[in-house]
């Protein structure tokens, strides 16, 4: 009996850990923040602000550690739908990077902070005269646009997220500062659903119009409002072409910190592949990418312009309604400061 044990045993497949290398010291800083994004000392106050949800439950001696977890999370984001070359690079299987993936994700939207609307007065007058000096319009406080970002067809109600491009997406709505700061994001709708619509139902509409902080540049996927300052159709006079141009100005940041995001973070974009996981799971992980996004800024990390992607921000269907005359008289008076 003790001869057929030990023979089990020796059948036993033995279990190898690959070398994990969770150390900076041998990249340079050049090379740390092309392979992860952020510079050494940020992966270091990122890694000691998510210890707590990252750390091993365990003292095995091959749990994988918070700063190897920072790593495989930082690098699957920056590279895309990879996890084989991250798995050969940081010593863990397939699997494990994938588990690592969505404990960095959740620990990242549970302690990072860094995605607010300005709410106090000076907040809000700064944002106004950053506004003002890139497009010479009064009182815009942001600029808005949607987002679609590929991913599998899901399970359950998979032609919801068919995109109008035709292939399945989740469309995220984002609003950001004059710097390209990310303020305020709904990520939860499926590809199909119209930008307008998400405006529609979200609380940074009902913010907007309880509060009136200022108001919001759209492009014509959505409708003229009291907070959002939309192009005018068909511009006939010099002023409203000189307002339609003022107006796409400011309008920009929001389409160049998309492009910033996708390029910083290829899992968003097309080049990346399709984020292979289900809706909840992607939006979660588009939130944490808006969360380091912001998080580059504070540290003053750029990105080249060949990094930069086209965030494949074709327009959206034109809003069809009507605006009230008191919103276009809004306008109206928007136009004649460019007379």
């Amino acid at each position: 009996m003790a001869a057929l044990f030990v023979f089990d045993q020796r059948r036993r497949k033995q279990r190898t850990f690959k070398d994990r290398i969770s150390s900076l010291d041998h990249l340079s800083d050049v090379e740390v923040v092309d392979r992860y994004r952020l510079s050494r000392i940020a992966i270091i106050y990122l890694e000691d602000n998510l210890r707590n949800d990252l750390s091993p439950p365990t003292n095995r001696l091959q749990s994988v550690s918070s700063m190897t977890k920072v790593l495989v999370g930082l690098r699957v984001l920056s590279k895309g739908n990879f996890l084989s070359e991250v798995d050969d690079l940081h010593g863990i299987s397939k699997q494990t990077a994938s588990r690592v993936l969505h404990e960095f994700v959740y620990a990242v939207n549970r302690n990072i902070d860094n995605i607010r609307f300005p709410r106090t007065q000076q907040e809000l007058a700064e944002a106004k005269l950053g506004f003002y000096k890139r497009c010479k319009i009064a009182n815009i406080v942001g600029a808005v646009d949607g987002t679609l970002v590929p991913i599998i067809a899901p399970k359950d109600s998979g032609e919801a997220y068919i995109c109008r491009k035709g292939f399945h997406a989740i469309n995220v709505m984002a609003t950001c500062s004059h710097d390209r700061r990310f303020i305020d994001i709904v990520a939860k709708w499926p590809g199909s659903q119209h930008d307008s619509s998400v405006m529609n139902t979200s609380s940074l509409k009902e913010h907007m119009e309880s509060e009136r902080p200022g108001m919001l540049l759209a492009d014509s996927g959505y409708p003229l409002t009291t907070s959002l300052l939309t192009p005018l159709a068909n511009p006939v006079m010099p002023a409203e072409a000189r307002y339609n141009n003022a107006q796409s100005k400011g309008r920009m940041v929001i389409e160049q910190s998309f492009g910033i995001l996708k390029g910083r973070f290829r899992c968003l974009h097309k080049t990346g592949g399709v984020l292979s996981y289900s809706p909840e799971k992607s939006c979660a992980i588009f939130m944490a990418c808006a969360r380091l996004h912001n998080m580059c800024l504070d540290w003053g990390l750029t990105l080249d312009d060949a990094q930069v992607v086209d965030p494949g921000q074709d327009a959206m269907e034109a809003w069809m309604g009507q605006p009230g005359l008191q919103m276009q008289e809004l306008r109206r008076r928007v136009v004649n400061t460019f007379v």
